[in-house]
């Protein structure tokens, strides 16, 4: 239980800092380089990604092995597991050199790059690549090991000392007139720092006996790749399709928006933090009781913060990025119904993470498939069809509709095989929760359209009777659905802030 409170608040703390840091770095990187500039080492770093598809989902089904031997200490278990994980990412870090050998050598062409010579696109690519070469070669396995034992809270102070100087890196380097390139050697070498931060730590708490050749082999190895390969095609289809049959700059609209709403999408996600691993460890225990009672608990309060949160930002969302993006006329950054339809479905695939969850945590990744695959050939086919539509509102129709699908699949399947519960006990939630949105998304509308912000005062003074308004509406709707879980989770906020005080 107290690994689970520090790895909120850590959690809470590194996204705050993350989401202050990624919304800065964006705006001196557009200042100061351009929005064509910008969108181009976003979609570099996109293209890098896609070695992630190699990953094949070894984490999950790592993390779902390891929570047993975890709740017993069998040490030798979670050796070979750990080492198994070694051995693959190795394999995979190997790979990517050879993948971005090849990417360094065809972006320039593929991308139809004007602005910048090929030798300078080659260099680019090999130094955006730094910080994902030494996780695979270095600490990704030890990363899995931390998470699947409940301490994510090591990887959250890693994390957010690294971002917050990686952001003082880039504006420094920026004011001082340095060349991109130098700038983002400069953030690529505080990243490397993350996973040798991972190996010291693990190195020195755990005891990892050889196995010499009594090798572990991961099971659902290859369910968890095909998995992994249908999330990631979802998760990066957006830039990749803009990248191939719109504009660079297009990207450099959808990574703005997508890294505010993604942001506040981690802090919701925050107040769930490591609860995969808490349920992981009550389903090898058989606590029956006790996971039904973790589930809603964590559902409840996942859903609340989600619609105050996202709720919120759907007000606010577009009269920031005005404000943000004031002064730069290259394109146009002002976009309320792709805004509105990307925040929903960043906020579905956030509020249905316990449903999501629980098969990784019982270790059904076979059983859920479909789920993922569905979800990746929806996303695909329609962003094909309806980019030609709208650009940027076709691609976010088409993640929202894969989106809903994975999400009403996985709350079926939890429902009736994990928790063996009526699906109307997680509907009704998936319901609410959307219908507050929307309404605040509706009422936002209207009440931005009159152009009242002008500045980042007069925002961050109408957010703050915004956030007040969401609350109070949330607060009523949630104790007149939920009484009894609205009083428990007020009575247990109560109890820590009085034992605290």
């Amino acid at each position: 239980m107290h690994n689970r409170k520090r790895n909120i608040i850590t959690t809470l703390i590194s996204q705050f800092v993350t989401t202050a840091c990624g919304v800065m770095i964006p705006y001196v990187m557009i200042s100061y380089f351009g929005s064509a500039t910008y969108g181009l080492t976003t979609s570099i770093a996109q293209f890098l990604s896609y070695i992630t598809l190699l990953e094949g989902g070894i984490t999950s089904v790592a993390r779902a092995e390891l929570y047993s031997p975890l709740a017993t200490k069998d040490n030798m278990q979670i050796s070979k597991v750990y080492h198994a994980i070694k051995r693959f990412f190795s394999l995979v870090g190997i790979a990517f050199l050879a993948y971005t050998l090849a990417i360094s050598l065809v972006y320039y062409d593929i991308a139809h790059v004007a602005d910048v010579s090929r030798t300078y696109i080659f260099f680019l690519v090999w130094i955006i690549s730094l910080n994902t070469i030494a996780k695979y070669l270095v600490g990704l396995s030890d990363l899995t090991l931390l998470v699947a034992d409940q301490k994510q809270y090591v990887m959250n102070v890693i994390v957010t000392t690294a971002t917050i100087s990686n952001a003082l890196m880039v504006v420094l380097l920026a004011k001082f007139g340095c060349d991109l390139l130098a700038v983002k050697i400069g953030s690529s070498l505080v990243f490397v720092a993350q996973p040798i931060g991972y190996a010291i730590y693990v190195r020195k708490h755990y005891k990892l006996p050889p196995v010499g050749k009594n090798r572990s082999k991961l099971q659902q190895k290859w369910t968890g790749m095909g998995q992994h390969f249908a999330y990631f095609i979802h998760r990066n289809t957006d830039v990749v399709i803009l990248t191939l049959f719109a504009d660079l700059r297009y990207v450099a609209v959808y990574s703005v928006y997508r890294l505010v709403i993604s942001s506040i999408r981690n802090i919701a996600g925050s107040f769930s933090s490591g609860m995969e691993a808490a349920l992981g460890e009550m389903i090898a225990k058989k606590e029956k009781k006790s996971l039904y009672d973790a589930f809603f608990k964590y559902k409840h309060l996942l859903s609340f913060m989600t619609i105050v949160l996202f709720g919120t930002t759907a007000v606010l969302i577009v009269p920031f990025v005005k404000l943000y993006t004031q002064g730069i006329h290259d394109v146009n950054y002002i976009q309320p119904a792709f805004a509105v339809v990307l925040l929903f479905a960043e906020a579905i695939d956030c509020f249905m993470c316990p449903c999501i969850s629980l098969p990784i945590s019982a270790n059904k990744l076979k059983e859920t498939r479909w789920g993922s695959y569905g979800e990746a050939i929806i996303n695909i086919v329609l962003s094909l069809i309806l980019v030609r539509w709208k650009s940027l509102l076709g691609i976010a129709l088409a993640t929202l509709i894969a989106t809903v699908f994975k999400a009403l699949f996985y709350m079926i399947y939890s429902a009736k095989n994990i928790l063996q519960i009526k699906l109307g006990e997680v509907l009704k939630n998936f319901l609410l929760t959307n219908g507050l949105i929307f309404l605040f998304a509706a009422a936002g509308y209207f009440l931005m359209a009159e152009n009242l912000i002008s500045n980042y005062v007069q925002w961050a003074l109408c957010g703050c009777g915004v956030v007040g308004v969401v609350c109070v509406v949330t607060a009523v709707v949630y104790y007149l659905a939920y009484p009894a879980a609205f009083k428990e989770i007020l009575i247990s906020l109560l109890h820590k802030i009085k034992r605290r005080a």
